[in-house]
């Protein structure tokens, strides 16, 4: 059996509007709800981006005033490898004649002494030869001089080289006979002290 609407018309047409404005209403609340929602994480997500920026140009300002402290180091170690080179070069000959003297008393053979003595460093004509050192000394027979070039040739007295006996001569000191004799060397690279490495500072 059909429903039988007793109604005006007009007031059924106030109800579908009345619905028509209340869906209008929801939606538009509905849109205003998403909009806010997307403000807030868009909001979020800028300021974390904001963050991060802020936190680069920290780092790019932090790397900068480095950069401008470090401008002078540059110069700094031209000057001081200029500066080491230079006593390189002037003790690239030293030679420590106290130490050399010492360690030949200490190998001379027992039945020999050095009278003379004589050193120079020349400009190096041979690789690794810096000069040449002279002796004059006595020995209390032949065998004692050749103790003396097996001595200066070997590996305990590394500082000297093609150790030569120029002259060597009988003779007597009082009522004792000796021999004596002059004799050259080469002086080695060997010889050169390590001052230089001591002059110049570790740089870390």
């Amino acid at each position: 059996m059909r429903p039988i609407n007793l109604l005006p018309p007009e007031v059924g047409q106030r109800r579908a509007r009345r619905r028509r404005m209340g869906l209008l209403a929801l939606a538009a609340v509905a849109y205003v709800v998403l909009l806010g929602f997307g403000y807030l994480i868009w909001g979020g997500r800028v300021d974390n981006a904001r963050r991060d920026l802020e936190a680069q140009n920290s780092i790019v300002q932090t790397l900068e005033r480095q950069i401008v402290g470090l401008a002078d180091s540059g110069e700094l170690a031209i000057r001081y490898e200029a500066r080491s080179e230079l006593v390189r070069t002037a003790l690239s000959t030293d030679i420590d004649w106290g130490i050399l003297m010492n360690d030949l008393a200490r190998l001379l053979p027992p039945r020999l002494w050095v009278e003379t003595f004589s050193g120079r460093v020349l400009p190096q004509a041979v690789p690794g030869v810096l000069g040449q050192v002279a002796f004059s000394g006595v020995g209390f027979d032949f065998p004692d001089v050749s103790a003396w070039l097996r001595i200066l040739d070997s590996e305990q007295f590394a500082g000297i080289t093609g150790t030569w006996v120029s002259t060597a001569a009988q003779g007597a000191i009082g009522q004792e006979e000796v021999v004596r004799f002059t004799s050259t060397a080469a002086l080695t690279s060997a010889a050169v002290t390590s001052r230089a490495d001591n002059l110049i500072p570790e740089v870390p």
